[in-house]
């Protein structure tokens, strides 16, 4: 009897560093262009990115279906709620950037309102 195999999500060691920041970005570009918009559907997500192109993250999504599924399921908390906590992950990469240096600097003047925010703090 052959073995069935299935699919198995991509090694963390065979991803660049930054794959999570730059799906985290795509995803707020995406929801950016779509403003106002309660609802948003991982298809829709999944067709931007490859009209954009980065049809490499797309299959990426499509390969993996954990990621797909929490994808899809961080989609499903609408529009507002997504921004929320990506607001929240800029403003934990500020905190993580900060000790002086060359990624200080970029995230200092990439968010200077978040930057302002957190010498308030």
């Amino acid at each position: 009897m052959p073995q069935q195999t299935t699919p198995t999500p991509i090694e963390a060691d065979a991803l660049p560093a930054g794959s999570l920041v730059s799906l985290f970005g795509l995803l707020a570009d995406f929801l950016f262009l779509r403003e106002g918009q309660t609802r948003i559907d991982l298809y829709a997500f999944l067709a931007w990115l490859r009209r954009h192109r980065h049809a490499d993250q797309a299959q990426r999504i499509e390969a993996d279906p954990v990621l797909l599924d929490a994808i899809r399921n961080a989609l499903a908390e609408g529009h507002g709620e997504i921004v929320t906590r990506l607001e929240a992950l800029d403003e934990a990469l500020l905190r993580l950037c900060e000790p002086p240096g060359p990624f200080a600097a970029v995230a200092r003047a990439a968010r200077p309102d978040l930057a302002l925010r957190a010498l308030r703090t």
